[in-house]
């Protein structure tokens, strides 16, 4: 990890009491990113990856 570099993750949360998570998506934030544009790409590439997978 770099500092000073943030990583924006999509995790996936169980409905039941469990600490476990799956990551579906992480990306890194680079020095001229947008977070407001990164975080829409990625929620949008991940509710397209869900709805092709049949989720």
């Amino acid at each position: 990890m770099i500092p000073g570099r943030p990583y924006w993750f999509v995790v996936a949360s169980e409905a039941s009491r469990s600490s476990w998570r799956q990551l579906l998506e992480a990306v890194r934030l680079g020095p001229e990113g947008d977070v407001a544009e990164v975080t829409a790409v990625q929620v949008r590439r991940v509710v397209e990856d869900l709805v092709r997978g049949g989720r």
